[in-house]
């Protein structure tokens, strides 16, 4: 990669501002911790805005879509074919993600970086494109060098621009074929983790099938074991054009100041990497729902994370994080408009 931009601190977090917030929701009258988590996501908005006042909006939501080479190796419920299909609902507004997005007021955007089947221009479509899907992990490495870092650079930039537009929260989504067998590897690969326990159905597959994906996860693992000295090299090797951006993106926003809402599996693992990057980051990010993917539960274990929501799903596209959006906004809401009981 050409560029360390990465590598540059992200900004702090005012803990004074946490507990003037705190001590706020102790000063309201009904038992102390009346209002349970809101309180702790109140005060951990205004450490992060460095106000009692803090305000979640206006909200970006940018899907990064791409495949992986892994994903007609007989690992996923869907092959690469599958997801220009995908794309396109988000771009018409007619898939979960577009809808709920539109429901709650969040900007919205679709980002090629990387599907197998390129689909050429289309109406609302950035293309920021890293390759044509990546290669299958289980011999070379996934990405590049080169790759990697435009990857990385599509979610900074994606950051950039909503922070530009005066966007105050940021979350990520992902689309595309055999992420969740890539993701399981990375967490396999930073976490020590045995891989049965991270072969999840991903977007359909059969249980028979598992047992599978767990061998293939373990022998890419063992193949690049040797060339992991550092968090990116797990990602550059077993990653996807659609991780790297958002590990690109997350790491802008702890850079910028940015509050960010993770949405589930895969996302969660691009966060693991940007955090064993910054550990500081952990500080600008909420986990917005625990996934269906069993995979997701170390990852919380491992950044001593607590996720907002508990609902079963396994889509992706961002829809767990938007879920988890109007916690914060009641939140934030909670923290400005309360008041203690007049005497």
């Amino acid at each position: 990669m050409s560029s360390s931009w990465h590598q540059q601190p992200v900004k702090t977090v005012s803990e004074p501002m946490a507990q003037a917030a705190r001590d706020h929701f102790a000063r309201l009258s009904g038992p102390p911790g009346a209002l349970g988590a809101l309180e702790e996501i109140a005060a951990r908005m205004a450490a992060m805005h460095r106000s009692l006042r803090p305000e979640p909006d206006p909200c970006q939501l940018t899907i990064f879509a791409a495949d992986h080479g892994i994903a007609n190796a007989g690992v996923a419920g869907m092959t690469d074919d599958a997801t220009p299909s995908w794309l396109r609902n988000c771009l018409h507004g007619t898939s979960a993600s577009a809808v709920m997005a539109r429901t709650l007021g969040v900007r919205y955007e679709v980002i090629d970086v990387g599907l197998a089947h390129d689909p050429g221009p289309l109406p609302g479509l950035l293309r920021q494109r890293c390759g044509s899907a990546t290669t299958d992990f289980r011999t070379t490495p996934a990405m590049s060098e080169h790759q990697l870092g435009a990857a990385l650079a599509a979610g900074r930039e994606a950051v950039e621009r909503a922070h530009a537009a005066g966007c105050r929260l940021f979350i990520g989504g992902e689309i595309g074929a055999g992420k969740s067998t890539s993701c399981g590897a990375i967490a396999c690969a930073l976490l020590g983790l045995p891989p049965e326990t991270v072969a999840g159905p991903g977007s359909g597959l059969p249980a028979e099938i598992l047992s599978f994906k767990a061998q293939v996860i373990q022998n890419a693992v063992d193949h690049h074991q040797r060339f992991f000295s550092t968090p990116l090299d797990v990602l550059r090797r077993l990653g996807g054009f659609e991780t790297g951006a958002l590990c690109g993106a997350y790491l802008t926003c702890g850079q910028l100041g940015m509050t960010a809402i993770v949405d589930g599996f895969c996302s969660s693992i691009a966060a693991l990497v940007a955090v064993t990057i910054h550990p500081a980051l952990k500080n600008w990010l909420f986990f917005g729902h625990r996934a269906a993917e069993p995979g997701q539960y170390a990852i919380f274990r491992g950044l001593d994370s607590r996720p907002l929501l508990n609902l079963d799903m396994r889509l992706g596209e961002g829809t767990g994080a938007l879920a988890a959006l109007p916690l914060i906004r009641t939140a934030c809401a909670l923290l400005k408009e309360t008041q203690p009981t007049a005497p």
